[in-house]
């Protein structure tokens, strides 16, 4: 694993319980220049920008807010891989609701094979299971089993 995807997988673990302001008033949301919106997609955006990485996932300088535009850049760029074989660092895009477009998405942290389930760090969901799982209070660590997975992205290696 590269040194940037260590980097990304610390600073993700550094906002584990961040929560933020009234109406998603959020440092990743000042920092994209997007405040009071949803904001899981500039979360992850940042944590690949701060680990200089961002290249690695985004064509533009500081990644995407939209997880949909996000998710359909990646898919045109060949970095989609099936949801088996997500490993520490990949994108992973969620749908929870009946609309086709992914609607949230997380990085991953841990991939259990045997159990079918990732671990990934989110930000804009809840901490628990109770609350929206896509426009939550916060930045978690969330167990995501396979049937809520829409795909999983793997960032380029740098040439």
């Amino acid at each position: 694993m590269s040194a940037s995807i260590n980097k990304v997988l610390e600073l993700c673990n550094a906002s584990v319980g961040y929560t933020e302001g009234a109406n998603n008033d959020t440092t990743f949301g000042k920092w994209f220049g997007l405040n009071n919106q949803p904001w899981c997609a500039m979360s992850a955006s940042k944590m690949f920008f701060d680990a200089g990485a961002i290249s690695s996932v985004a064509n533009t300088k500081k990644g995407f807010a939209s997880c949909d535009l996000w998710l359909k850049y990646l898919t045109k760029n060949n970095q989609v891989v099936p949801v088996g074989q997500a490993q520490r660092g990949d994108l992973v895009f969620f749908q929870f609701d009946d609309d086709a477009a992914a609607d949230h998405v997380g990085i991953v942290k841990y991939h259990n094979t045997v159990l079918k389930y990732l671990q990934v760090y989110e930000g804009n969901t809840s901490s628990g299971k109770a609350g929206s799982q896509s426009n939550g209070d916060g930045y978690y660590l969330k167990k995501r089993v396979y049937k809520t997975i829409m795909a999983i992205a793997r960032p380029k290696e740098k040439a």
